[in-house]
């Protein structure tokens, strides 16, 4: 019985040109992550125009420790995927899973029937160490991606409370808009009304001066006109004392007569 597993496969990025194939190879099995199948180097140029190359690390194997246990968890916990690997005290790559299908990465699940039992039980313990090592990694992206799924769900739960908060208050300050709106708009109408009736009294109040004006100019005329007529009274009375002042100068009852004018003319 056999079955095919897909073998994870690490990508340096950047590696020195002098850092050969056995050099990267030696490295990862020294450093006991596991025993490397292929390398593929891609050729790459700085800024400046200085070479490099960017690496895909093939396994055939890897081993299950403690080592390769912080390097899965500390790729699947960073934001870009990357860790750091110290081949050496003071040397590292920069390396992450390398995401895109290889046909090299694929392997059969079996083991050689000719081999000794012993040997059939050496290699089925590499192959599930092997296995177990990128089953950890897988379990770690699995949990990450929960873990970031949750994230996403509570963000999008505590923003849509968020927007249920501001609309209810965006609902309320409308409310109160039209509150006020109408308040005002009533006001408007009271005052509109008042402003016709204080017209109206304006209008009503012009036509009584007007009346009163035009009473007054007739007072006016007609107190000129007694003032005239008692003016011309006067003037006949006057005349007529004199005319009778004049008559009486030389009429016998003079002094009866002025007599009766000093007691009621005068």
């Amino acid at each position: 019985m056999s079955s095919t597993f897909t073998n994870v496969a690490l990508f340096i990025k950047r590696a020195e040109e002098h850092q050969t194939k056995e050099f990267i190879i030696e490295a990862f099995s020294s450093n006991n992550i596991g025993m490397v199948k292929d390398v593929k180097f891609i050729k790459k140029n700085t800024n400046f125009g200085r070479s490099y190359n960017g690496v895909i690390v093939i396994f055939e194997r890897w081993n299950m420790n403690r080592l390769v246990q912080t390097l899965f968890s500390e790729m699947s916990a960073s934001p870009d995927g990357t860790t750091r690997f110290y081949f050496d005290h003071y040397f590292y790559w920069i390396i992450n899973v390398h995401q895109q299908k290889l046909i090299e990465c694929e392997q059969i699940t079996t083991v050689d029937s000719s081999l000794s039992d012993k040997d059939k039980i050496s290699k089925l313990e590499e192959l599930v160490k092997s296995m177990s090592a990128q089953i950890f990694y897988m379990q770690n992206r699995q949990e990450k991606a929960e873990r970031t799924m949750m994230d996403t769900n509570c963000k999008e739960t505590y923003h849509h409370l968020v927007n249920i908060e501001l609309r209810c208050q965006l609902d309320e300050k409308d409310r109160d808009k039209k509150w006020s709106e109408d308040e005002l708009n009533e006001k408007i109408v009271r005052l509109r009304e008042e402003n016709d009736m204080l017209r109206c009294r304006l209008a009503l109040n012009a036509i009584d001066l007007v009346k009163k004006e035009t009473q007054c100019v007739n007072i006016q005329q007609e107190l000129r006109e007694k003032s005239c007529i008692l003016s011309y009274v006067e003037n006949q009375a006057q005349e007529m004392k004199l005319m009778l002042k004049s008559v009486l100068d030389t009429d016998p009852v003079k002094l009866v007569i002025n007599a009766y004018i000093k007691e009621y003319m005068y």
